[in-house]
């Protein structure tokens, strides 16, 4: 064995290095470990309903990792929760992840947390050219800004700056903005979740929960009292296979309010470089986003329709893209210990 940053180490071979890279969600965990050559050794999707507790799923993780691979010299954790120092509580889950525990109880060298739209921005400029499809081609300016924005458990944002040949990402909890109604119909969207809810932000519609709040509303605006507990992605399927109108019409209203959300992140950062649209719900949901219920409300900003219109926007098709930035902020984190 030797010392991660002595010269040794980087004499060796850089095969005998691992990184491991996790995007910790509300609903799942996804977790990568590879060589620091970029070879994926092993790579697992974990629910997090069948654990107790973050460290019982990294428990049950390196249990299928042989011993000949540890320790980790690496690893960045993308946690969705806003971060401020090195422990946390994700937002969508009563999980707490403690760094300092982690390093004690498990095999890793090092070990950052970041927040996982914070990964997603990083692994934006680690994505392949047919990992994009193109919304809206606008006018791209190299050296402006990016924003993303993705639905899925929860709402992320994030913005993007231009630094040298890279970027500087900064996470934000923007998907917890006011809700603002575009229409009668959002107007009562919005009166019936103040029934339910001290503040109505952006993420209680843009979420899996959202879908589903969506659904039963409009279940109700059409006179039908049944109360229907479907899942997001039943709902996503009924609308996709056009069994339900009901929930063609919850996921219409979804895109409109999802587009409307993202036009105000852009007016917000007038993100030249892209606005990108990352998370589940986008990836599985393709075939709405080509209907155009999203650019549509996106576009429909009164005298700022024309600045939008300038604003590239992309769908990012690679459910990978925060693995993909933890693994890069992971194998960043190794280099600067080695040469400091």
């Amino acid at each position: 064995s030797c010392l991660v940053g002595s010269e040794m180490c980087i004499r060796d071979s850089n095969n005998m290095q691992t990184l491991l890279a996790a995007d910790i969600g509300g609903t799942k965990t996804l977790l990568q470990l590879s060589h620091l050559d970029g070879e994926i050794i092993l790579q697992q999707r974990l629910e997090n309903d069948d654990y107790a507790d973050f460290e019982s799923l990294l428990t049950a993780f390196f249990s299928t990792v042989t011993v000949d691979l540890l320790p980790v010299s690496s690893a960045c954790f993308a946690v969705a929760a806003p971060l401020s120092g090195r422990r946390v509580e994700l937002t969508n889950r009563s999980w707490i992840i403690d760094s300092d525990r982690l390093l004690q109880k498990f095999p890793l060298v090092e070990l950052s947390l970041v927040n996982d739209f914070e990964a997603v921005g990083y692994g934006i400029g680690e994505l392949e050219e047919n990992d994009l499809i193109v919304l809206q081609q606008g006018k791209p300016e190299a050296k402006s800004l990016r924003a993303v924005i993705g639905a899925g458990t929860g709402l992320g944002q994030a913005i993007l700056s231009p630094l040298h040949k890279s970027w500087r990402v900064w996470p934000t909890e923007g998907g917890h903005t006011d809700f603002a109604a575009q229409d009668i119909q959002q107007q009562a969207l919005l009166n019936k979740l103040f029934e339910q809810f001290e503040h109505v932000s952006y993420e209680r519609i843009l979420s899996g929960s959202g879908l589903a709040t969506l659904y039963q509303f409009i279940v109700e605006q059409q006179g039908n009292n049944t109360t229907l507990n479907l899942t997001a992605e039943q709902i996503s399927q009924s609308a996709l296979q056009k069994t339900d109108p009901a929930a063609i019409t919850a996921m219409h209203l979804f895109m409109q309010i999802y587009g409307a959300q993202a036009g105000n992140l852009a007016l917000t950062t007038l993100p030249r470089g892209g606005i990108f649209i990352a998370g589940g719900i986008a990836v599985k949901n393709l075939d709405l986003f080509e209907q155009g219920f999203f650019m549509q409300s996106f576009l429909a900003k009164g005298r700022m329709r024309g600045v939008l219109e300038q604003i590239p926007v992309y769908l990012i098709n690679n459910p990978d893209v925060g693995l993909l930035g933890a693994r890069l902020l992971a194998g960043k984190a190794l280099y600067n210990v080695v040469h400091d």
